[in-house]
């Protein structure tokens, strides 16, 4: 008995492994290209990958493999390229028929050409109002514009993005001159916010010259929250700058973002580590056996600890050689 109940924690365990192998696999072989795409169009690098995800079963679908279309984009009237049949959930006269998708040369093409899709396609125009970082209104707006069908599409989205920590890639924005400038949304007035999750702590982008008091009182709260929540924040009228994280709820102890460890800046210190992460400083200051306020130098390595995922997550599905992460990530879409 105890010789079968071991072979199944086994059985399990590497069940666990190979999940999180190819899940890494994924992110790791295609973030660059998202974050590429995000500065071309402004399209978050976390929708985009997870987008991917979920649609591709992290690009181990039918639709992935042989069409190389990891975003179940369907062939239109405008589509010029080959084709792939596949059945999705399209029907005729009560029966299932086989949809028309589109073929790629290969994954990254695929990627461009999803970029292209929402940032062209005139129903998903009020996406780009949106801010870059707040990942979860994007979600919504996608659903909102019909991508897909399952009324839990963007909840499926938002659960990857925080999983996986997706949302730490959107802050490496840097647009270009070209379709993110074409879609660029006009300067915010400056008594509006975006309202944003970092590391799971709730967090709004300041604007030049505001401070703790003066954002307590748009936002009808106490400024000692505001001063409260943020490492290196201690006066009520000190200046923020353009574009500056304010966290509205205390900052994690755990890291919930893909990589381990981060490569400073010179003269960067614990504290502002700790608000671009969304990490306690004093805890990230002592994982690390480093001052809070000690200036740090680019060929140093600070400790994130990202934390795995739980394995009692983990589901096998259906067809023995797939391994989902969570029942709720099953894509059910209608381009």
């Amino acid at each position: 008995m105890m010789k079968k109940f071991l072979t199944v924690l086994i059985i399990f365990w590497t069940f666990g492994l190979n999940a999180q192998n190819f899940v890494n696999s994924y992110i790791e072989k295609y973030k660059d290209i998202a974050i590429e795409e995000m500065n071309k169009t402004g399209i978050p690098a976390s929708i985009t990958l997870a987008q991917g995800m979920l649609e591709s079963n992290w690009g181990r679908s039918e639709l992935a493999k042989k069409a190389k279309n990891h975003f179940g984009i369907k062939a239109d009237n405008s589509w010029t390229g080959k084709i792939y049949k596949y059945e999705d959930d399209e029907f005729h006269k009560g029966k299932l028929i086989k949809s028309k998708f589109r073929v790629y040369n290969s994954p990254e093409e695929s990627f461009i050409d999803h970029s292209e899709f929402i940032a062209k396609k005139k129903r998903y125009e009020f996406l780009f109002k949106f801010d870059i970082t707040d990942y979860k209104s994007w979600t919504k707006g996608l659903l909102k514009a019909g991508y897909a069908t399952d009324p839990k599409y963007n909840k499926k989205l938002n659960l990857i993005i925080e999983k996986y920590g997706l949302w730490e890639y959107d802050m490496n924005y840097k647009p270009e001159n070209s379709l993110a400038s074409e879609t660029k949304k006009e300067n915010p007035p400056t008594n509006s916010y975006t309202f944003t999750y970092i590391n799971k702590s709730k967090a709004i982008i300041a604007h030049k010259g505001e401070t703790p008091k003066s954002i307590a009182k748009k936002l009808n709260i106490s400024y000692k929250k505001i001063l409260k929540y943020n490492d290196g924040v201690n006066r009520k009228n000190q200046k923020f700058n353009e574009g500056d994280i304010v966290f509205l709820s205390s900052k994690r102890k755990r890291y919930y973002g893909n990589n381990s460890y981060y490569s400073p800046s010179d003269g960067e210190t614990i504290v502002d580590i700790s608000q671009k992460f969304g990490l306690n400083a004093k805890y990230l200051a002592k994982i690390n056996k480093i001052k809070i306020h000690k200036k740090l130098k680019n060929d140093q390595r600070i400790k994130l600890k990202p934390i795995r995922p739980n394995r009692k997550n983990i589901v096998v599905a259906s067809n023995e050689n797939e391994y989902l992460f969570d029942k709720a990530l099953t894509p059910n879409t209608d381009l």
